[in-house]
């Protein structure tokens, strides 16, 4: 992830998109493939003791201080966001960390980690369409199409292997649904509306913006009482601290890079490991059961994922 840092300026500065050396661009896949698949086990500890839109809004608001302050010492020509930027950056965080995050914490107060995990991997199937229509993007190949189709054959079958292991109501069916279509929404929307180009600027501002949002919902939803430290477990301080350190300030710059020089299309791909990474966790660190079934998802999944990588015909680079 180092070396992708001191890749990121030369995107900045005007190199084209489509360019950027094959080691970043892995490292970066690396990352949203594996750490994010860890964040919903890491929500869920999270929401233990702290309340979700509160949760969310100090992750938002510390993982956004530490992007900007990294980008006022290491992006050259630093300038501060305009307020066509941050206008846009407020857009891109209500999506992404006020409909994606939010409405996430709020359902895995109920919903098992790794479940949660299988209905966000519905994002790939909104993100192509959501480009074709709005920003010009090609129709995704038919090998793609392919590729796409065995991911969510494999996601299926996670589903069908798990959905004995845990209850979802209905609500949070429609919950998660939404927080997937949102994240692709903010997806395409940071091609559409002016964000700072300076990369770690560019991941701050939408987190910043996203944060102070969390926090006016906070205050609706009647969350924020007051100080309750006594009742916060460390269990809870655990989850938030990974979510900020691992999941935000580590990765979430790596996703803006990359659905700049990537097409979003191909970025969205990670929703297809994520299941697979949440389950394994679960299993792993929950002691969920893990079936021959959920192995055979989980190839599956990491083989489409590899198809629809590798396809030069997927979206506009």
């Amino acid at each position: 992830m180092e070396r992708a840092a001191e890749d990121l300026p030369a995107v900045a500065a005007g190199a084209p998109p489509g360019t950027p050396t094959r080691a970043p661009v892995l490292a970066s896949f690396a990352a949203i493939y594996l750490v994010w698949g860890s964040t919903f086990l890491a929500i869920l500890w999270a929401v233990e003791t702290i309340p979700p839109f509160t949760m969310m809004a100090l992750r938002c608001l510390i993982g956004g201080a530490i992007l900007l302050g990294l980008g006022l010492l290491r992006e050259p020509g630093f300038a501060w966001p305009s307020r066509r930027e941050w206008a846009g950056a407020a857009v891109v965080g209500a999506l992404f960390f006020v409909g994606c995050h939010g409405l996430l914490a709020y359902a895995e107060r109920t919903a098992p980690s790794g479940v949660s995990a299988l209905f966000l991997a519905t994002i790939p199937l909104y993100v192509p369409l959501l480009a074709w229509w709005l920003t010009g993007d090609r129709r995704p190949s038919l090998r793609f199409s392919l590729a796409l189709l065995a991911g969510f054959t494999g996601v299926s079958l996670l589903v069908a292997e798990q959905s004995g292991t845990g209850g979802l109501s209905t609500l949070d069916a429609v919950l998660l649904l939404v927080s997937a279509f949102c994240w692709a929404a903010g997806t395409v929307a940071t091609r559409l509306v002016p964000v700072p180009r300076a990369p770690l600027l560019g991941a701050a501002t939408p987190l910043l913006a996203g944060g102070v949002l969390l926090v006016i919902v906070a205050l609706a939803t009647g969350e924020v009482t007051g100080p309750r430290l006594d009742h916060v477990s460390a269990r809870s301080v655990v989850g938030l601290a990974y979510l900020i350190v691992f999941g935000t300030v580590a990765t979430f710059s790596a996703y803006i890079w990359l659905i700049r020089v990537v097409s979003p299309t191909r970025v969205a791909t990670y929703a297809f490991v994520n299941p697979a990474v949440a389950v394994l966790l679960g299993w792993a660190i929950e002691g969920e059961s893990l079936a021959t079934g959920s192995i055979v998802a989980t190839v599956v999944i990491v083989a489409a994922v590899a198809v629809a990588v590798t396809e030069r015909g997927g979206g506009t680079e």
